[in-house]
């Protein structure tokens, strides 16, 4: 008898610690890992953070679990991969290292950590592709046991935007959230380093878990209209940034629109529009901190002029100081190199010629690092990147897939972008092939998969925030399965 109850015993402590169970479990603490990496670099006033430590340890596992599982043929695979990773690596730094001057915003450290967050980026790829993708060679139990861990990794997203929103929530009841905006005192963003990456999770998360709301198991369908009830009130009226007002009626839409033309869902498209009637009004008389920090970063701009002159600057005093000691010549000598001024003097005249923003930050740094590539001439800088970090602060782009594609070279660009826009390329290819077969839930994986590369391009701190890159990744993963359903269709 006791050995049948270890057995027994043993065979639920197998189905609760399986691999898929432990990725899932990885996005649910996602939140967790955010919170206490912002709390313990408060409290330690340090740039480190117990999370940078923790976070790994279950992708890292997982991927050598994968690795001693496979055959000689995906371990192959895997050990190219990795060196390919390494090898652009210690490319990129070395050009990296030249172009360092006084004035560079990093060194080599923080240059590797970016590397190092990439890299980890394209390590959640791999183990979750291998660990949830159904492949063709699957058995039936192996088929019957990826679907329902893609089902359990809907629920984990659908989670961890109930953490995020609920200690959010909290950090606001107990007066101890941080100002999305701190220089103003606009918006809050709870215990979180970044508003703008956390409206990027949200949101991008939001394409996953809002169609949570039609499951058919009551508490859960109550759980999941909560939840984005509850995100849907903070990215409109709290958090303060465009990205989550804006994209979660662009998410909201999006949903009412496909259940509409797919599914005949007439349910949906009442309670949508009484959603958005109700979030409108909500805005227009209670008002909403996102118009808030349009109104104080308008009267900044306007504000902004030269006491000498006394004309309005299109660019930031800092960048025109430096603009003013390249013009006069007492410039110190190394803070920047010569391409960099030239640069520099190209944006002074281009901001001025079309009377672009002085604070419109994103829009300068493209251009300025536009005119960097080209003053700087160099053919291995555009294949490995010039360094994110060897840029003045005010000049390193946010805006992140240019950045990939001018900081970290045409090579960094397809190791770290690449593999999403073939997904969504292939997506949207299936999409027009199977048009008459489409749903609503393959649709809202593909437009979020487009959606994030949109807002890693014009908005930034997609990419570059660890959890923000893994809601994207699942995004892709559940979009690859349903592709794989739809191309299936004879």
């Amino acid at each position: 008898m006791k050995e049948i109850k270890d057995n027994k015993k043993s065979n639920r402590l197998k189905k609760v610690f399986t691999t898929q169970n432990l990725l899932c479990l990885f996005v649910i603490l996602s939140p967790i890992f955010d919170e206490a990496s912002f709390l313990f670099r408060a409290a330690f006033k340090t740039n480190m953070s117990i999370s940078t430590i923790l976070r790994p340890i279950i992708p890292l596992g997982v991927l050598l679990y994968i690795f001693i599982k496979s055959d000689k043929k995906n371990k192959l695979k895997l050990f190219i991969m990795g060196l390919v990773y390494i090898i652009y690596a210690i490319c990129h730094m070395l050009v990296f290292n030249t172009y360092l001057s006084k004035g560079s915003f990093g060194g080599i450290p923080a240059e590797l950590q970016y590397l190092s967050n990439f890299t980890f980026i394209m390590i959640d790829l791999v183990v979750y592709y291998y660990t949830f993708k159904i492949q063709k060679d699957d058995d039936k139990e192996q088929v019957a046991r990826k679907k329902e861990g893609l089902e359990n990794l809907k629920k984990a997203i659908t989670i961890m935007l109930a953490i995020y929103v609920v200690t959010i929530f909290l950090s606001i009841i107990t007066k101890t959230a941080s100002y999305t905006y701190e220089e103003t005192k606009t918006g809050y963003k709870g215990w979180m380093n970044s508003g703008n990456s956390l409206s990027a999770i949200l949101c991008i998360g939001l394409f996953v878990a809002i169609g949570q709301v039609k499951s058919k198991n009551v508490k859960w369908k109550i759980f999941s209209i909560i939840t984005v009830a509850l995100t849907g009130i903070y990215l409109s009226f709290i958090i303060g940034t465009r990205t989550g007002l804006l994209g979660f009626f662009i998410v909201l839409a999006t949903f009412i629109l496909y259940e509409v033309i797919f599914s005949k869902n007439k349910k949906v498209l009442i309670t949508g529009l009484v959603v958005f009637a109700i979030g409108i009004l909500g805005i227009t008389f209670l008002g909403s901190k996102t118009l808030q920090r349009r109104k104080q970063v308008n009267d900044v701009a306007e504000n902004n002029i030269d006491q000498t002159t006394g004309e309005k600057l299109n660019m930031s005093t800092g960048m025109m100081k430096i603009y003013n000691d390249i013009i006069k010549g007492t410039l110190e000598e190394g803070y920047i190199s010569d391409a960099q001024q030239k640069a520099m003097i190209d944006l002074h005249d281009y901001t001025k010629e079309h009377d672009i923003a002085s604070n419109n930050n994103r829009k300068q740094q493209l251009i300025y690092n536009f005119f960097l590539v080209k003053h700087q001439k160099n053919p291995i800088a555009i294949m490995f990147g010039n360094g994110y970090n060897t840029n003045l602060g005010e000049m390193c782009m946010e805006n992140e897939i240019p950045a990939f594609l001018l900081n970290f070279g045409i090579i960094g660009f397809i190791l770290f972008v690449g593999s999403f826009i073939a997904i969504l390329i292939k997506g949207l290819i299936l999409a027009i092939k199977h048009i008459k077969e489409l749903n609503a839930e393959y649709m809202m994986y593909l437009t979020g998969s487009g959606f994030s590369l949109i807002l890693a391009t014009v908005s930034g701190f997609v990419f570059f925030s660890t959890s923000g890159m893994l809601v994207i990744v699942v995004t892709n993963i559940l979009l690859l399965n349903e592709m794989d359903k739809l191309g299936n269709i004879k």
